[in-house]
């Protein structure tokens, strides 16, 4: 359990200094788009956010899933 939660813990904490980390780095960016759903339409930002935020929000569901996916047999 607490193995588990070290884990949840890391991957967490990087995924954040991801987002930080791409927040800065799309400051002044000029070109922009909007993202088109069926219902309405997503402000304007930059490609490069919209890219790294679907990264990092894969990177938070691949390291979920591993996570919980760990038996408590496995001694490795």
């Amino acid at each position: 359990m607490f193995f588990k939660l070290k884990l949840l813990t890391l991957n967490i904490a990087t995924a954040t200094l991801l987002i930080f980390f791409l927040c800065l780095g799309s400051q002044n960016l000029g070109k922009k788009y909007s993202l088109d759903f069926l219902i309405n339409k997503t402000v304007a930002l930059p490609i490069g956010f919209l890219i790294g935020s679907s990264f990092t929000l894969g990177f938070i569901s691949g390291g979920l899933t591993s996570v919980l996916m760990i038996n408590k047999n496995d001694k490795n």
